[in-house]
């Protein structure tokens, strides 16, 4: 007789299933409007089509060349501040940096020499304005104010062109004197916010206009009282 052994091997319990750890998401954060302050800092710029009223007083007409002068474009930046007061009316206070312009050009017809330069008024002053503004996201606004301001200097860029036709760059000449170096500005205008959460971005329509005479302590009597149709955009934040 044959005697054999049966081993069996051992029986493997199944494999279990990993389980799949659910990942856990926290929510997005909402935005919610009603926690806002209702105050907005801004940062913008300015593209402006600057001139002057102007007016010879001078018994003699010294300053007639000056007639002839044309409009520039000119540039500035401001960060300011919006806080609310009553309603839909806020303050919106600030810090700009500006040049105002004119520009002057003369040409021979007979000898084809010519002259010209450009004067930038640039000035540093605190804006103080009283704003209108409708809408959430989409927001309409208009404002009105002063800025007092000082300027601070005048640049002047000059060329020339010989009867020859050679043209040379006269340079740069900065005045630091010989006008009034205090004055306020008038403004007011209308402009578009639009808002994605808290940050906006804006642009808008101003009419700028100097209320003093800059040369006022001139020798030989002018008017010369700045204005100027600005474009302003930027970006904001309400807090």
């Amino acid at each position: 007789a044959v005697f054999g052994q049966i081993t069996g091997g051992e029986v493997k319990p199944p494999k279990e299933k990993k389980e799949k750890k659910e990942r856990v998401r926290s929510p997005k954060p909402t935005f919610n409007r009603d926690s806002l302050s209702g105050s907005t800092f801004y940062l913008s710029g300015l593209v402006q089509h600057s001139y002057r009223h102007f007016e010879d007083q001078s018994v003699y007409n010294v300053h007639a060349k000056l007639n002839d002068q044309t409009p520039m474009v000119t540039g500035g930046a401001t960060v300011g501040l919006l806080m609310p007061l009553a309603g839909n009316l806020s303050l919106d206070a600030g810090v700009t940096f500006f040049g105002h312009g004119e520009a002057y050009n003369f040409e021979d017809t007979e000898s084809d020499s010519a002259y010209s330069y450009t004067n930038v008024y640039m000035q540093a002053g605190i804006p103080l304005k009283l704003r209108y503004t409708y809408g959430e996201d989409l927001q309409v606004f208009g404002f009105a104010g002063i800025t007092p301001l000082n300027i601070l200097s005048i640049r002047q860029k000059s060329n020339q062109t010989t009867m020859e036709g050679v043209s040379s760059d006269l340079g740069l000449e900065v005045f630091r004197d010989g006008f009034t170096t205090f004055n306020i500005m008038a403004t007011a205008g209308l402009g578009v916010n639009y808002y994605v959460r808290q940050m906006g971005f804006f642009i808008g329509g101003e009419y700028r206009r100097h209320l003093g005479n800059t040369y006022s302590e001139d020798t030989f009597k002018r008017v010369h009282k700045m204005y100027g149709f600005g474009l302003n955009f930027g970006i904001q934040y309400r807090i």
